[in-house]
């Protein structure tokens, strides 16, 4: 239902009364039923909408992984040629196996080489690691 203002006809040379419009009540308009429609549409839009930018961002997270793979560093050879045999005692680490073994210059690449053939950097009291002669 719905209320219309019906405007007064000015007639020249006549006063018009200061009254109120007059309100007619027309049928029709908007129905319960229609609205029910317009919501269910919003709703599907709406999910339609959060799937599309889930979906985006599930493509996006995995192109990023994908470059961050390719961001990854070489993995060193294992230890090859001459090597030291050294028994780990109490708070060594391989840093300082490969110090030991290498005093002077960069024992990084050592180090790097004894993680790959070890698999692991931690060491026990006692274990024996194998250390690259030549770094």
């Amino acid at each position: 239902m719905a209320a219309v203002i019906v405007p007064i006809t000015f007639v020249p040379g006549t006063v018009v009364p200061a009254a109120r419009p007059a309100l007619r009540l027309i049928e029709g308009g908007r129905s319960a039923p229609a609205r029910a429609v317009v919501y269910r549409r919003r709703r599907v839009v709406a999910a339609l909408a959060l799937v599309t930018v889930l979906a985006l961002a599930l493509l996006a997270a995995r192109s990023v992984a994908g470059v961050a793979a390719g961001w990854a560093a070489p993995t060193p050879a294992a230890v090859g040629g001459p090597v030291v045999v050294v028994e780990a005692g109490s708070g060594d680490t391989l840093w300082t196996l490969a110090r030991q073994v290498h005093p002077t210059g960069d024992v990084r690449p050592v180090v790097e080489a004894m993680v790959a053939d070890r698999g692991t950097p931690a060491l026990q009291v006692g274990d024996e690691v194998r250390v690259p002669a030549e770094g």
